[in-house]
């Protein structure tokens, strides 16, 4: 799998030159395919894994090097082209300089890192070195300090075999149980710092970090107050954009893996995937639970059949499931969850052996980026363009009906929230359905501490709406397959519904205008009616196996009993032992905590183990 390593240090000090060709010639031992792809001096870099669409595109007059996938951003929104790898000609580097990184945001998207340096000449007039991580993509970025040399990487597997290691944060594991899934800035591991989604890194020519710079937001990016409030106007840049990403991110590969479900996101990304200009040879695959009530085969079955696709079904019994048979997964800076690891990781690896597939494209953070997540907000959208007019009514009586309440309940809150601004209750109810099993104690000394954990709260309280709509780009970004070594081949895992254009697209259209007709991703639905097969767009439930997850912890009850009640969260006190108790109890039970939250813990649980 593709991975970097960066070395940054003083070029006047000949000792961390030699500490730096040590860390170097180390790196090399553990694996053949490393290559130097920027040399300058105080800064090399290093990538291992080459991938399709996934390499080194270096700047002019090596002032950087951006390692990744990166596109050029199309100048018009209604145009379906596939995007121009990004390609950095000297205006183009001119303008990372000058701005610091900065133009990275607004110029190009993908899934990257970038390194830029500045020698003096431009910028701040001083030698500095810029690195900056895309808003969408997954490929992540950490970086820590040994022996006066500066160490970025995007996997933890390849510090371990430089004998490198890490304690867990204990503040942040706190924080993790009560506040869930959600990226923060509060550091993983002693030791290692991130560089977030959006965000620029600035160091000094020495390598000793200076500042941190937000150049991206969910709701302050270019062109966001563009809003995009009609329909039609709206159904045909949310479809060009959608198309542009999807084509794109299938230039590269030949043959791909399609993830279905039956449901309206995946469907739409197999339509668009199945004209790209390329023509890839796509597989599909669907996950079903035996005798379920609620099966998604029939519906990805109209999906597949619609471009005479191969489709394969895939079985997934919770009664072959045992964790206790699940080995260790590969070290990690974030949390990752065991369950989905183990049961995506090696069924799309073989597959992709099978077909010779180097990509898997998902339906996933569909749901949040068209809106199916946060249209409750749709009335509050049109309030605020319309007023209490005949269109308001009519958008909260849609709202009311959809959500089994009454118009006044809908109407009154949009009010509510247009006066006086957004509250925390929405964020607390949110907090208060994952952190049921947590000590009480615990809950109220991180209400206490107040503040916003993520990497914009310096620009005021995360809404919740934004979170919402940010969906998977609000956690931490997952690229590896930690089922199997860093160092083996696994297809590219690709969600485009998450790509910065598509975000921004769809973030400049108002939640009301998404909920086109009343329905959930309505506008979707309308933008992509040649591609989805008619049921589908049809529509407007999900079908998911009933009782899955339960049954998982059912047939696993002595192990999550032995790590939730006996690991080391309960002897902290992190988790309230009774409430785990009636939780894990078996059987019909009182406990209200639900399935995802026992996941949760128990993923932070092996972590924690694996990171000892």
């Amino acid at each position: 799998m593709f991975r970097y390593v960066a070395l940054m240090w003083d070029a006047q000090l000949p000792q961390l030159a030699a500490a730096s060709s040590d860390w170097e010639r180390q790196l090399r031992a553990t694996a053949p395919d490393w290559c130097c792809v920027l040399r300058r001096p105080g800064i090399v870099v290093l990538v291992a894994g080459r991938a399709a669409g996934l390499g080194a595109h270096l700047l002019c007059d090596d002032a950087g090097v951006v390692v990744g996938e990166i596109f050029a951003r199309p100048k018009e929104i209604d145009s379906d082209a596939p995007a121009y790898d990004g390609k950095f000609n000297r205006l183009e580097t001119y303008q990372a300089l000058k701005s610091q990184g900065r133009s990275l945001a607004s110029q190009f998207w993908g899934n990257f890192v970038a390194f830029v340096i500045d020698d003096g000449h431009l910028g701040s007039g001083e030698c500095a070195r810029y690195v900056f991580k895309d808003p969408s993509g997954t490929l992540p970025c950490y970086f820590t300090e040994r022996e006066g040399v500066q160490l970025l990487f995007s996997c933890l597997e390849d510090c371990r075999r430089i004998s490198l290691s890490f304690p867990v944060n204990w503040e942040f594991v706190r924080a993790r149980a009560v506040h869930g899934f959600l990226d923060m800035q509060i550091p993983t591991l002693l030791g290692v710092s991130t560089v977030h989604r959006g965000e620029c890194v600035r160091f000094h020519a020495s390598g000793k970090f200076v500042s941190r710079s937000v150049f991206w937001h969910p709701s302050r990016f270019e062109d966001a107050s563009e809003l995009i409030t009609d329909p039609a106007a709206a159904s045909k840049a949310l479809r060009a954009t959608v198309r542009s990403c999807i084509h794109s991110f299938a230039r590269h590969h030949s043959s791909v893996l399609a993830q279905i479900s039956g449901g309206l996101d995946s469907s739409i990304v197999l339509g668009c995937l199945g004209d790209a200009p390329n023509r890839p040879n796509i597989t599909c695959y669907t996950d079903y639970v035996p005798e379920a009530v609620c099966d998604g085969r029939r519906w990805a079955r109209y999906a597949s059949q619609r471009g005479a696709h191969r489709h394969i079904e895939w079985c997934r019994d919770p009664r072959d499931i045992a964790f206790r048979d699940m080995p260790r997964l590969s070290t990690t800076v974030e949390p990752a969850s065991y369950f989905t690891h183990w049961q995506r990781g090696p069924l799309d690896r073989q597959m992709a052996a099978e077909y010779g597939a180097t990509a898997v494209l998902t339906g996933e953070g569909g749901d949040s980026t068209l809106c199916a997540t946060s249209y409750t907000f749709a009335a509050d959208h049109c309030l605020r363009r319309h007023g209490l007019k005949a269109q308001t009514w009519r958008t909260a009586l849609q709202v009311a009906s959809r959500r089994d309440r009454t118009l006044w309940q809908v109407l009154a809150k949009a009010i509510r929230r247009e006066v006086f601004g957004a509250g925390k209750a929405d964020e607390r109810r949110r907090q208060a359905s994952f952190n049921r099993l947590v000590s009480a104690d615990l809950k109220k000394g991180m209400v206490a501490k107040g503040g916003d954990f993520n990497i914009w709260s310096g620009m005021g309280r995360l809404p919740e709406e934004i979170r919402l709509r940010l969906g998977t780009l609000a956690f931490p970004p997952a690229f590896y397959d930690l089922s199997t070594s860093a160092r083996h081949d696994a297809p590219y895992a690709v969600s485009p519904l998450c790509a910065q254009p598509v975000f921004e697209t769809c973030a400049r259209i108002p939640i009301d205008i998404h909920f086109d007709g009343g329905r959930s991703r309505g506008l979707a639905r309308r933008a992509f009616a040649d591609v989805v097969p008619v049921p589908i767009l049809r529509r407007q439930w999900k079908d998911r196996p009933l009782r899955f997850f339960e049954e998982v912890i059912q047939r696993n009850l002595p192990f999550m009993r032995e790590h939730l009640l006996e690991g080391v969260l309960a002897r902290q006190g992190i988790l309230d032992r009774t409430a785990v108790e009636q939780a894990l109890e078996g059987g019909p039970t009182r406990s209200g905590a639900v399935s995802g939250e026992i996941f949760s813990h128990l993923d932070l649980e092996l972590w924690i183990r694996d990171s000892s």
